[in-house]
C-alpha cells in the first residue's frame, strides 16, 4: 500500500456544521476521504469515514487532531489490508411489517447462512402511534455460487417472520 488506511467513526448530538469541522480537520492533516456513511439516528449524528494519508501516522495522531470536538466520540482503528470489493450481482431487500423484535437478527440470519454479504442497512419505525410499522432497506451481494432458490427460501422466511420481504435485482452501469 503507498497510502495508510484508517477507520474513522463519531457520534454526537446533531448540531449543524459537524461535518464541516470534521472534514476540515481531515483536510489540514493531508487525509484524504477515501468512503464514508453517515446517517441520524434519533437525534444522534454518527458518520464513520475510511481515510488515508500518504504520510504515516498512528492511531493516537489521528484521535489527538479531532481531541477539539470535545462534544463528539471518536474511534479509529487501522486498516493493515487492502480492500477487495465484494462481487456478486447487487439486490434491493425491502422489508415491511409490524414493528417487533427479531426481525433484523433473522433476516440477517438468513442471508449469512447463504454467504450472502450486507453491503449496506438501514432500519425505521414509522406510521401511526399505537400501529407502527418497521421499514428496513438493505443492500446485499450475493455471489455466483447462491444464485438460485435463495429468492424462493427468501419468500418462505417472508411468512415465517411475518413481514413482506421484496428483492429487486440492483443493475450496475460503467462508464
Amino acid at each position: 500500500m503507498d497510502r495508510n488506511f484508517f477507520a474513522v467513526t463519531f457520534v454526537a448530538e446533531d448540531r449543524p456544521g459537524i461535518v464541516a469541522e470534521v472534514t476540515k480537520i481531515l483536510f489540514d492533516n493531508g487525509f484524504n476521504i477515501e468512503d464514508s456513511s453517515s446517517t441520524l439516528l434519533r437525534g444522534i449524528f454518527s458518520m464513520i469515514l475510511i481515510i488515508s494519508r500518504k504520510e504515516d501516522c498512528n492511531t493516537d495522531f489521528i484521535e489527538d487532531i479531532f481531541s477539539s470536538l470535545k462534544y463528539m466520540t471518536t474511534s479509529v482503528k487501522r486498516v493493515e489490508r487492502d480492500f477487495t470489493p465484494f462481487n456478486g450481482d447487487s439486490y434491493s431487500i425491502s422489508v415491511y411489517g409490524a414493528d417487533k423484535a427479531g426481525i433484523v437478527y433473522k433476516v440477517s440470519k438468513f442471508f449469512a447462512d447463504k454467504g450472502i454479504n450486507i453491503l449496506d442497512l438501514q432500519t425505521k419505525v414509522a406510521g401511526k402511534e399505537g400501529k407502527p410499522i418497521y421499514i428496513m432497506v438493505m443492500e446485499v451481494a450475493v455471489p455466483e455460487d447462491v444464485r438460485s432458490g435463495w429468492l424462493d427460501e427468501l419468500k418462505l422466511l417472508s411468512r415465517e417472520v411475518g413481514v413482506d420481504i421484496n428483492a429487486k435485482s440492483i443493475e450496475t452501469f460503467e462508464f
